[in-house]
C-alpha cells in the first residue's frame, strides 16, 4: 500500500485519538499478539529493512497468507510493496494508485518479478467513482488503505468496496481503530470481524488492522 514508510506523514487525515502511549492504539493497549511480533519488527527497523511485505499489522499478514488462495482475485486501494505480495498469491489483481512515484516503482517491480496486475494510476478523489464501476461480488478481498486527501477518506471508498466483495470474501482496513473510522462498523454491520493490533515495519507507534469477513448467502 502507498502510505507505506514515512512518505504517509504530513498527507491525509490523521487523527489517532488519546493515546497513553506508543504501545497503545486510540482503543487501548497493545495486547499480547502485538508483543510476541514486537522483538522481530524492532530488529528489522533497527536494520533499516523494509520488508516487501504489506504495510499493515505482521499478524494481519500471518493471517492472510495462510488463507489466500491461488485462484483469488484481489482489489487494493493503494499500491505500493503490498501489491508484489498480494500479486504473486492470487490469480487476478486490481490496484488503484494516486502517487506517480509509487505507481512507477510498483510498475517496475512487477514487471521485474513478472507478475500481471491491472494497476491504474488513478487520482484518489475517483477512487470512489473507479470502485463503483467494479462489478458487485467479484472480489475475494478488497484491501483499503490507500492515503487520503482532504475531500476523500477510506471511508468514502468503504462505501462502494464493500458491495465488491464477493459472499465469504474478505474487506481489510487498515488503522481501523482511528476514531473517523468508527463508521465502517455500522456499513459492515453482520459482517465477522478480525482485529489485528502490533507494530507495523518501521512505524513507532502500535497500530490497528481490522478484516472483514461478508457473510456467505
Amino acid at each position: 500500500m502507498a502510505t507505506e514508510g514515512l512518505v504517509s506523514v504530513g498527507r491525509g487525515p490523521h487523527n489517532p485519538g488519546t493515546r497513553a502511549g506508543r504501545f497503545h492504539t486510540a482503543r487501548g493497549p497493545m495486547p499480547l499478539s502485538g508483543w510476541l511480533h514486537y522483538p522481530a519488527a524492532w530488529q528489522l527497523a533497527r536494520r533499516s529493512v523494509t520488508p516487501e511485505r504489506p504495510w499493515i499489522v505482521p499478524a494481519a499478514i500471518g493471517w492472510l497468507r495462510r488463507r489466500i488462495r491461488p485462484e483469488w482475485t484481489i482489489l487494493e486501494l493503494g499500491a505500493g510493496r503490498s501489491t508484489p505480495w498480494f500479486a504473486s498469491r492470487a490469480a487476478a489483481m486490481v490496484s488503484l494508485e494516486d502517487n506517480p512515484y509509487w505507481h512507477q516503482h510498483t510498475s517496475e517491480r512487477l514487471r521485474e518479478l513478472e507478475l500481471g496486475v491491472d494497476l491504474r494510476l488513478t487520482a484518489v478523489e475517483d477512487f470512489r467513482r473507479v470502485v463503483a464501476e467494479l462489478d458487485d461480488g467479484s472480489f475475494d478481498l478488497v484491501v483499503v488503505g490507500f492515503l487520503e486527501a482532504p475531500e476523500v477518506t477510506r471511508i468514502d471508498a468503504l462505501h462502494p468496496a464493500r458491495e465488491k466483495v464477493r459472499p465469504g470474501g474478505h474487506l481489510l482496513l487498515d488503522d481501523s481503530d482511528r476514531p473517523g473510522y468508527a463508521e465502517a462498523y455500522e456499513l459492515l454491520a453482520g459482517w465477522r470481524r478480525r482485529r489485528f493490533t502490533g507494530i507495523k515495519d518501521g512505524w513507532p507507534e502500535a497500530c490497528e488492522t481490522t478484516i472483514f469477513s461478508c457473510p456467505r448467502a
